[in-house]
């Protein structure tokens, strides 16, 4: 056993041992349970003093009600829309207290940008237009700083601006129409390309594109440029005209796809990726390591169509199975659910049932003895990012694969007209 992570105590699909009925693969009844006990946890725990943000924060636990009333078997177990409705509003008040920044009015996950998506997303539910629209607009406070290029000095999902993008993603696929246009989305690509040529360009770096976060080139989904491409890649740049061409520049679309082929090749024959582009060191997690890097990778199979990057999938995806089962926690950022939405990624993309079977083992095992007191090991346990909400998502997720994503990256996500 490693101290990194668990042996996977599980044998690996086989459809003669396993069957091929979806049913059968994921226990439905458990997973309902386990979502129950876990919900009474977080609300017995959750309180004032938790910070405001997704993140960590009680607009996380927010956005875990409103998950809840997604899904059939949990919409009617609590007053989801109630409860979000509670959760945010605190996180509003406690954030209207602090004194204002920048960083504050662009970060997602970790700022105020965050908190004003979650509630238009939940007003926009309960049909509280007027309310929905004062969130938008609050929301967009940040949208001055992410499109100067020189007027922001963080890019990637955490503080910067390829999380205020995801964040822009989410609200115009969960809101029609859509709340946010083309003009302001392809503003911020732009400041995007010109910081990421720029530092490529200072640091001499093999790559039309690269990024830095605290002066140092993180590759994963949390601080690193595989969000930031990903991010991208969803913008309008790559949707198709009626001859089939992306709407995307010839110089973007080769800089954008070259940056990628090269953080494929730093990919390992047993499917891992550095943290960053200047180190060997190999973690498994969302926010760095293959289980982050995989959403780049399945969204290029999707854009391009070329069968490279689904291959990249799959190696990440075994190694995610062989090595994922971490004693970090349960949570998504860097914990056995984040590494499960691997598999439920993989399952949509594939339709394989290798996958939802690998999904609902990770699940498993979050009920296992051998993990009970790695349960609440997170510094923040109850939390979306690092604890047990995040863990809630993963499970009602679980319960409808084909409609599953990992929060605010849907890969598929609809998009309103």
């Amino acid at each position: 056993m490693s101290d990194r992570f668990f042996t996977n105590p599980y044998t690996d699909y086989n459809e003669q041992t396993h069957g091929v009925d979806t049913h059968q693969l994921v226990p439905r009844d458990t997973v309902v349970e386990l979502i129950k006990k876990y919900v009474g946890m977080i609300e017995k725990h959750t309180n004032t003093k938790m910070r405001d943000d997704v993140y960590v924060g009680i607009a996380g636990i927010a956005f875990m009600f409103w998950k809840l009333h997604q899904a059939d078997e949990t919409r009617s177990m609590y007053p989801c829309l109630e409860l979000a409705t509670k959760y945010i509003g605190e996180a509003k008040r406690q954030s209207m207290k602090k004194k204002r920044s920048t960083k504050d009015s662009v970060a997602f996950l970790c700022g105020d940008s965050g908190i004003a998506a979650v509630s238009a997303v939940i007003c926009h539910d309960l049909d509280k237009k007027q309310d929905m629209q004062n969130d938008v607009k609050m929301f967009l406070n940040g949208y001055p700083a992410c499109s100067n290029a020189n007027g922001y000095d963080a890019d990637e999902v955490l503080v910067g601006r390829a999380g205020f993008l995801h964040g822009i993603y989410w609200l115009n696929q969960t809101i029609a129409p859509k709340p946010i246009g083309n003009e302001m989305i392809i503003a911020i690509c732009q400041a995007l390309m010109d910081r990421g040529r720029r530092i490529a360009t200072t640091l001499q770096i093999a790559a039309p594109l690269m990024y830095e976060y605290h002066d140092k080139t993180y590759l994963g989904a949390a601080h690193g440029i595989c969000a930031i491409l990903h991010a991208l890649l969803e913008s309008s740049w790559f949707d198709r005209d009626s001859n089939g061409q992306f709407f995307v520049s010839t110089s973007e679309l080769k800089d954008i796809k070259n940056t990628i082929d090269f953080i494929l090749t730093l990919q390992s024959s047993d499917g891992h990726f550095p943290t960053r582009h200047d180190s060997n060191r190999m973690l498994v997690h969302w926010c760095h390591g293959c289980a982050g890097a995989i959403y780049l990778f399945a969204k290029a199979f999707l854009t391009f169509k070329e069968e490279k990057y689904l291959q990249c999938c799959r190696r990440c995806s075994d190694a995610i199975w062989h090595q994922g089962l971490l004693r970090k926690g349960p949570g998504i950022c860097h914990g056995v659910a984040g590494n499960g939405y691997a598999f439920l990624l993989m399952y949509r993309l594939t339709g394989e049932k290798c996958y939802l079977y690998r999904a609902a083992k990770f699940a498993d095992f979050l009920n296992s003895p051998l993990f009970t007191e790695h349960l609440l090991a997170p510094d923040r346990p109850y939390s979306l990012y690092e604890g047990l909400a995040g863990t809630v998502c993963f499970l009602v997720d679980l319960l409808h694969p084909m409609k599953s994503s990992f929060p605010f990256m849907d890969v598929f996500g609809k998009k309103y007209v």
